[in-house]
């Protein structure tokens, strides 16, 4: 089994060196898009797997990998976000692993394990943790039954409880260099590599994952926002009530950034089809204004769930944002 991206090939070197005695709680941390959830299934089959390679991955054929591989592996288990059905009827994910799922992860490591090695659980997103499950876990973390391997997987590990944090070997996921990126996304066959890798910060799975609809929002919303001085904020919150608020959330937060960058005499960033408008505004901006609009945004990005009124929502932010170029 090779590193499941190119970019990935020293880490996985790094993590096979040390199968024969792996960390007993190991944090994979880093920023999204780079393939640490990849990564860590990777781990979680190499541990599992009953006939190794010569370099310690995963052979691929034997029972234990055929297990893993349908997600029938008994001796894995996964705690994850789940899909929730509101009052409502609709189906949402939900926003948090709750503390259910925790303790049915502390119970299924109190068991003997069925093929008589490694037992493994993988906790991803690890920051989607709230205080009552992050504490479930904390107990069987301090002192994990023997041969079991948690696998922790997180965005933001800084929102992971110190406690958590503190047991677990910590294994950062850097930013891939640019060019290696940029010729995996053109051999995926993604047009414009280098400017959707820059949209998304250079996060290669992001740069992928962005579809043709989410750009031509994308693409609406900056023009719109090109132009302060000819926004109409009401006409403009009920058109862009109908983009995904996680779509809006990161065009704007990349906007403002790439604003703030020019004001204070950096350069373009993510936008860089747009370099020219943000030159010109960024310089027109005033600078409380934008670091106070930049703050509010940042915030909107805890609540992008709720059932707020979007239309409203999106009038006062584009109204503040009017106000920035007066």
């Amino acid at each position: 089994m090779n590193a499941p991206y190119p970019w990935l090939a020293a880490s996985w070197q790094h993590l096979l060196a040390t199968r024969r005695r792996p960390a007993q709680a190991l944090l994979l941390a880093g920023p999204c898009g780079v393939g640490k959830s990849a990564l860590a299934q990777a781990w979680a089959q190499t541990l599992l797997c009953e006939a190794p390679l010569p370099d310690s991955a995963a052979c691929g054929s034997c029972a234990a990998c055929h297990w893993f591989e349908a997600g029938t592996h008994p001796d894995f288990h996964a705690v994850t976000l789940q899909e929730k059905t509101t009052k409502e009827g609709d189906t949402r994910m939900a926003t948090a692993i709750e503390v259910d799922q925790a303790r049915e992860a502390v119970d299924f490591v109190r068991l003997s394990t069925y093929r008589a090695g490694h037992r493994v659980v993988l906790v991803n997103p690890a920051d989607a943790l709230n205080v009552a499950s992050a504490n479930a876990l904390l107990k069987v973390l301090e002192e994990p039954p023997l041969n079991t391997v948690f696998v922790l997987v997180s965005d933001q590990p800084r929102r992971l409880l110190p406690t958590i944090r503190s047991r677990c070997a910590r294994f950062d996921i850097g930013l891939p260099p640019v060019g290696l990126a940029a010729d995996w996304l053109t051999g995926q066959g993604v047009d414009d590599a280098m400017n959707l890798l820059a949209l998304a910060g250079g996060s290669p799975l992001v740069a992928q994952g962005w579809g043709s609809t989410e750009l031509d929002e994308r693409r609406g919303v900056l023009e719109g926002l090109a132009r302060p001085d000819r926004l109409d904020p009401v006409t403009l919150g009920e058109r862009w009530k109908a983009v995904s608020p996680q779509t809006w959330h990161n065009v704007v937060y990349k906007w403002l950034g790439d604003l703030l960058a020019v004001k204070l005499q950096g350069e373009v960033r993510f936008n860089r089809d747009f370099a020219d408008v943000l030159g010109q505004l960024g310089k027109q901006a005033d600078l409380a204004g934008l670091l106070a609009l930049a703050k509010m945004q940042a915030a909107e990005g805890r609540t992008l769930t709720h059932p707020l009124n979007r239309s409203l929502q999106l009038q006062a932010w584009l109204i503040q944002y009017r106000h920035v170029f007066d």
